[in-house]
């Protein structure tokens, strides 16, 4: 008898993780397509634009920079059957002044209902010796820094130099109602990375990697809510069938 309510025990667990493996394979990293219902909405925030340049080097804009990493990102998610709303897809601010540009990035975000919120920059600092992507997330949310810890642990073995998460009261983040990072993808200030960030194949390059840590946070997002439901199979011992 015990065996058998044994075995009917196991049977609930296989069956609690056959349904969850259902719900996961298609956030892996390197997925083409998603099947999870609803489908998560990511807003894309492609830093400055219009009369807001960002960070300048010579020629070199961090408005164009930004809008080129994040159209990117954008397509790799929506391969991965991600829906995602650009909070500009051109050359242009959403207001007139930067408190108010800001603002409204994340007022769309929170107005859609998005279940992240992803903006992209370039840093800059005066000695020109700093290097290498920093993601940022508020302090105050928890989930943002573990969106913050996967997105950086993807960009590290794409890119080399990558800084650890750091919390940051920014703003925008703190407008944002759900996971918000800001992805700082390198220094316009820094020589090699200034060269780089104007190049497809590392714009790519990044793109990639921010989508997979996005995808990995996904996935670790759907297991943390199955992990009760697989302890409580595992520890519980009422047997429905009994």
């Amino acid at each position: 008898m015990g065996g058998c309510r044994l075995s009917k025990r196991w049977s609930i667990l296989a069956w609690i993780l056959l349904f969850g493996a259902f719900l996961m394979i298609d956030r892996a990293p390197n997925t083409v397509a998603a099947v999870q219902s609803p489908t998560p909405l990511v807003v894309i925030d492609p830093g400055h634009g219009g009369w807001d340049p960002g960070a300048v080097r010579g020629s070199v804009y961090e408005k164009r920079i930004t809008l080129d990493v994040g159209l990117k990102l954008g397509t790799l998610l929506q391969q991965r059957g991600y829906r995602v709303y650009y909070t500009r897809q051109n050359d242009r601010a959403l207001s007139n002044t930067v408190m108010r540009d800001l603002t409204q990035r994340a007022v769309l975000a929170n107005n859609l209902g998005a279940a992240l919120f992803v903006t992209v920059h370039v840093n800059s600092e005066p000695t020109g010796s700093m290097a290498g992507p920093i993601v940022y997330y508020n302090p105050v949310s928890p989930s943002s820094y573990q969106l913050a810890r996967a997105v950086s642990k993807s960009l590290a073995p794409a890119v080399g130099l990558v800084h650890a998460p750091r919390p940051i009261r920014q703003w925008v983040l703190r407008v944002a109602r759900m996971p918000a990072i800001n992805v700082e993808i390198g220094f316009i200030t820094h020589r090699t990375d200034a060269r780089r960030l104007q190049q497809a194949w590392y714009q790519n390059l990044l793109a990639q990697s921010i989508a997979n840590g996005i995808s990995r946070y996904d996935s670790a997002t759907a297991l943390a809510l199955m992990r009760p439901a697989l302890l409580l199979a595992l520890a519980n011992p009422f047997d429905p069938w009994s």
